[in-house]
């Protein structure tokens, strides 16, 4: 075997494991089976097969929904280091809603550039995720505009908990951007 086809076999095979571990990984991580014949529909009862982050989920037909009206600390940005805190609201948001039914509601967008659904996500007892989380500590408040018809509420939720210090608000160093998005420090 030639220099170049050893290097080719190599190439290839640690493609293919890398390809492996991660579709391995993501079914594994996951009690639930995912079915892509269920249709996304606002107001529509939908299982989360996965949490990806704070604010993040995977539904059962592998589409992603982005919480809108909040933020938590990055953990899995590939262009920032994890933050404070971003482990815990990971946590919390899959003690929420990992395996449960949810419906959501958007506001002005269906979707951000990414192509995840966009909404307010509320679990089948009523309990109004994005606002749960920002009250215990775990999300920030972040009107991203259009979508700010619940601002006033998730500002309130915050100011409460940052004065509680509840949550990230006990845990880390909080401060602004430059543009004046509110993050955590990294670890």
């Amino acid at each position: 075997m030639t220099k170049k086809n050893l290097y080719l076999l190599t190439i290839i095979t640690f493609l293919l494991l890398i390809f492996l571990y991660s579709n391995f990984h993501k079914k594994s991580s996951s009690k639930i089976n995912y079915d892509y014949s269920i249709k996304t529909e606002e107001g529509k009862p939908i299982t989360v097969a996965r949490v990806i982050d704070g604010d993040t989920i995977e539904l059962i037909n592998e589409e992603r929904l982005r919480y809108i009206g909040i933020d938590t600390p990055e953990e899995v940005n590939p262009r920032k280091p994890v933050q404070c805190y971003a482990k815990e609201a990971a946590t919390k948001n899959q003690q929420l809603v990992e395996g449960k039914k949810i419906i959501f509601y958007k506001d002005i967008s269906v979707r951000d550039k990414y192509g995840r659904w966009l909404g307010f996500v509320y679990l089948e007892d009523g309990t109004f995720v994005n606002l749960e989380l920002t009250k215990q500590g775990f999300a920030f408040a972040y009107p991203y505009v259009p979508d700010t018809s619940k601002k006033r509420e998730f500002k309130e939720a915050e100011k409460q908990a940052a004065e509680k210090n509840l949550g990230l608000w006990s845990h880390c160093q909080v401060h602004k951007t430059s543009y004046g998005r509110k993050q955590t420090n990294t670890i």
